[in-house]
């Protein structure tokens, strides 16, 4: 509880097939995925949405809703079939919607929003679920510097904010480095590295595991590790 974990590593190590894992799209041949002691397999699939809600890469926004519509479907899990969102679900929704800074933003369409915002309203759709563990996966793709350290920094305060765990898959390894408690570095579906951002991501295990030479620098700031690819 109340852990950042980043999982990182090339495309096709595991990222994404590990977070469908963990949310029951995908059945593992081996094994089982436990949330909370339980195996995701035998969980419903409501219940599964009460344990575990997703940040999806590239999400498939509803044409013609507005954020609040949006946030709202976040409580789908909390209702029976035949029933509507009640005034505890708009306080939920509302409380989502001021903590990830889009709650003036109700009204408006999903169509008309920033890509950052967007970003921000899916996040908040996620946090109505009131699911203990939060997955993102590759939440900082496809925006810009900017858009990128806002998302992050939306992550780190969710993160400071709930009692539950977050799970998130990276490419940005120095994002990694400033915002994640722990790292799980993947090559080719198999764990090679867990630990503190500092004893994953160093110039070895990237060169083994990317191929890529890097040099490893220390972030002014926070004194965390900074990967600047070499030539």
């Amino acid at each position: 509880a109340g852990e950042l974990v980043g999982v990182v590593g090339p495309n096709g190590s595991g990222k994404t097939t590990l977070l469908k894992l963990v949310t029951g799209v995908l059945s593992p041949e081996a094994g089982a995925v436990l949330v909370n002691g339980i195996s995701v397999d035998q969980m419903s699939g409501r219940e599964r949405a009460r344990q575990v809600a997703v940040v999806p890469q590239d999400p498939q926004l509803p044409i013609g809703f507005s954020v609040v519509d949006l946030v709202l479907m976040g409580r789908n899990p909390h209702l029976g079939l035949p029933q509507w969102e009640d005034e505890r679900d708009m306080q939920v929704a509302t409380a989502a919607m001021k903590q990830t800074d889009v709650v003036h933003l109700a009204g408006r369409s999903l169509d008309k929003l920033s890509g950052g915002e967007r970003q921000r309203a899916v996040v908040a759709t996620a946090l109505a679920q009131q699911a203990p563990l939060l997955l993102l996966d590759e939440p900082t793709s496809n925006l810009d510097l900017a858009h990128q350290t806002e998302v992050m920094e939306l992550v780190l305060q969710v993160q400071k904010e709930r009692d539950g765990a977050l799970l998130v898959a990276m490419h940005d390894l120095t994002l990694t480095a400033m915002f994640c408690d722990r790292v799980l570095m993947l090559e080719s579906g198999r764990c090679f590295a867990e630990g503190p951002p500092r004893d994953v991501l160093t110039a070895s295990n990237i060169r083994q595991v990317y191929g890529a030479e890097v040099a490893i620098l220390e972030h002014p700031d926070t004194g965390a590790p900074v990967v600047a690819p070499r030539r």
